[in-house]
């Protein structure tokens, strides 16, 4: 057979500014069919389209634009996921954040309690 499968699942990084770039280049594209189609029915003639054509067209292509700029915005605002490299280095940082076994950290009461500890006593 010319085709192997492996056995691993191969990975594929998401990359959400891709996928906001080609929602906007969609979008703009139904922008540019919406106004060759508004030219059209604004210059009359036989080849215009009827009214209810037109609302239709109107809907369907404002719709369209209004969805894929919205998914665009949405995936502009989306984090890239970690790499595996990162996703390593993550949890040595938060055992160095963490304090040392018996010790009590200073941010675990606010300084408000300590100071009405210190007052009961």
């Amino acid at each position: 057979m010319p085709f192997k499968k492996d056995d691993k699942k191969q990975k594929h990084s998401f990359s959400p500014g891709a996928h906001g770039t080609v929602y906007l280049l969609g979008a703009m594209y139904l922008v540019y069919l919406l106004v060759t189609f508004l030219q059209e029915a604004y210059k009359g003639g036989e080849d215009a389209p009827s009214l209810p054509l037109l609302i239709v067209g109107i809907l369907v292509l404002g719709g369209g634009v209004v969805f894929l700029a919205l998914m665009a915005w949405r995936m502009s605002r989306v984090q890239p996921e970690a790499t595996e490299d990162e996703e390593a280095e993550l949890p040595e940082q938060e055992a160095d954040s963490e304090a040392p076994d018996g010790e009590e950290s200073k941010n675990d009461e606010p300084d408000g309690e300590e100071e009405e500890a210190d007052e009961e006593e």
